[in-house]
């Protein structure tokens, strides 16, 4: 009796198993054809007034909308690029920067996406990986050392809490997984950063993927040894 008891548990437990296979390996696929399916007709309803201005052989390929705002903005790049209208980008710059509140939105908007515009190979030496103890010491957190703060914060610092007279602090951003755009300002001691040679696209995709990608400078590092006890 016992024995078929095991056998019909086994047999549950093999089900069980296929199962969560199966289901595990549906729900990437379903999760990316929800997403893109939700970011098409998202995309459709915006760009509906667009397709009524199109010709009638326009209206009826599906998607075309899509390739027409695709070749506005690369024409919009190349004429920037290759173009002087620079003053004029810098003239609206200058007229957003004097209207309230919304200069503050452009502006930070602006500075942030400069800084994860991982084609901008001048930056990208710059950017630095480091890790920092959170929540709590014990447990770190990718985030990027942003530069030194002692022309700013570090004045408000009181001499109290400070660990030495010369103790340096710096500024850090913290992202999120996994959207690395929101995160956590800090200023800390250069003594609770880690630095790391990761660079900034590994680091990106380890905090977009939730630290299932694991960096390949990581990887070629030689093994821990333990110490012997």
């Amino acid at each position: 009796m016992n024995k078929i008891v095991e056998k019909v548990l086994d047999f549950f437990a093999h089900i069980r198993n296929l199962f969560l296979s199966g289901l595990f390996t549906i729900i990437p696929i379903a999760a990316t054809v929800f997403f893109i399916n939700f970011a098409y007709n998202f995309s459709v309803r915006m760009l509906e007034p667009l397709r009524r201005l199109e010709p009638d052989y326009l209206q009826r390929i599906p998607g075309s909308e899509f390739v027409l705002i695709m070749i506005f903005i690369l024409a919009l790049g190349a004429i920037l690029r290759f173009f002087i209208v620079h003053s004029v980008v810098s003239y609206c710059e200058e007229v957003i920067a004097k209207i309230p509140f919304i200069r503050i939105v452009y502006s930070s908007a602006k500075i942030l996406v400069d800084f994860f515009k991982v084609s901008d190979s001048t930056k990208v030496g710059q950017r630095k990986v480091v890790l920092i103890p959170y929540p709590k010491k014990g447990q770190y957190h990718m985030a990027f050392l942003l530069e030194d703060a002692l022309d700013s914060y570090q004045k408000v610092i009181p001499e109290a809490v400070k660990k030495r007279p010369d103790e340096k602090y710096y500024k850090v951003f913290m992202p999120n997984s996994p959207n690395p755009t929101t995160g956590y300002f800090f200023i800390m001691s250069e003594d609770d950063i880690i630095h790391t040679d990761v660079t900034f696209e590994e680091a990106i995709k380890v905090l977009v993927s939730c630290g299932l990608v694991t960096p390949e400078s990581l990887k070629a590092l030689p093994p821990l040894e333990m110490p012997l006890k």
